[in-house]
């Protein structure tokens, strides 16, 4: 991904080129060429002590490429990154679209070439890591390590909202050690309920790079509880229909509401099983309640509207039109944000 800063702004700007790509297929960004020498000297300062040199403004990130990524601490340059990912300094400055000139901040996440070796930015530099793999999530990483994600969070100085992908390297608290999740099979998050989503999905509401995890009866304001699970990624990600349906009912954004911009989606199985996605940005062009659609259909866009604290999709699942359960195991059973081979749409065209 390019280098930004995290908790990046959910700007109308994403959103509207969002709704252009689902319209025709984009353009692929052209990467800047760069002067690598200049660059290698740079070397990271406090935002708060000195003054960024002059950088190319990013427009987008290399999110969805599957590539691991650095997380910038005190000291680190482009030159020393470039060395432990095993890596040409041109090729580093040049896979994060920025100018020679560019500053690194400690916070800020490189993105590595395609190949590079991923190295760790713990402190101390001998403290534990893992490597994220398949359907990891905050959430599950740190109940394997027996730590909070709030702990595991700070150990990474990463925000709630920072997407992890297969490959990345993740700073472990001192002390700690985590299994292959692969060897992790049937542990369940503390906040799991026993009532869980059964039915499957043909899609996925949102594709990766995202991040989820089992939220399932977290208190919520007024005495509530959670009641679905929410998906994180960058403002205006495509959110798709899980099945083939109707979109039965729709929610506008207004002072006071819960949810935002809505969808309520029903499946055409007869079931009466409806899902329930909640804080859209926006929805996509041209749909209206009594719609029908087919599963991987994009029906709007991730945002941040209603009583939302930052950028996500919710989610739920009411199986044969009941009460809400658990959609957490269903997700993940499915691939939860795998990255992939977006959706044909009815039009023909895959999003990248």
């Amino acid at each position: 991904m390019p280098i930004v800063h995290q908790t990046p702004p959910e700007t109308p700007g994403r959103v509207a080129a969002h709704r252009l790509r689902w319209l025709r297929s984009p353009a692929r960004p052209r990467t800047i060429a760069v002067v690598a020498l200049a660059a290698a000297a740079l070397v990271t300062t406090n935002p708060t002590s000195a003054t960024a040199a002059p950088s190319s403004q990013t427009t987008s990130t290399c999110s969805g490429s599957g590539r691991a990524s650095h997380l910038v601490v005190d000291g680190d340059t482009w030159f020393g990154i470039a060395r432990d990912a095993h890596v040409g300094v041109r090729s580093l400055v040049e896979a994060n679209d920025v100018a020679a000139d560019h500053v690194l901040h400690p916070g800020d996440v490189v993105c590595l070439p395609v190949g590079a070796t991923p190295s760790s930015s713990c402190s101390p530099s001998n403290a534990p890591t893992y490597t994220v793999e398949s359907g990891d999530t905050w959430w599950d990483i740190a109940g394997r390590a027996g730590v909070t994600v709030s702990t595991l969070l700070s150990t990474n100085a990463a925000p709630e909202e920072r997407v992890i992908r297969p490959g990345d390297t993740i700073c472990l608290p001192p002390g700690t050690s985590v299994t292959s999740s692969s060897q992790s099979v049937g542990v369940s998050s503390p906040t799991s309920n026993v009532s869980s989503a059964s039915s499957s999905v043909e899609a996925l509401p949102m594709q990766g790079p995202c991040w989820f995890g089992d939220s399932w009866g977290d208190p919520r304001g007024g005495g509530r509880r959670h009641q679905g699970t929410d998906l994180f990624a960058e403002p205006g990600n495509y959110v798709y229909a899980v099945v083939d349906g109707t979109l039965t009912r729709r929610a506008w954004d207004q002072p006071g509401g819960r949810s935002g911009n809505a969808w309520w989606l029903t499946a055409a199985d007869g079931s009466g099983t409806y899902f329930f996605y909640a804080h859209l940005a926006d929805f996509a062009p041209e749909l209206s309640v009594g719609a029908r659609v087919r599963a991987g259909e994009i029906i709007g866009f991730m945002g941040n509207t209603g009583n939302s604290a930052f950028p996500h999709l919710h989610f739920e699942v009411h199986p044969h039109g009941g009460a809400a359960v658990n959609p957490y195991p269903m997700l993940r059973r499915e691939g939860g944000c795998r990255t992939g081979e977006q959706y044909r749409q009815p039009s023909g065209w895959i999003p990248d």
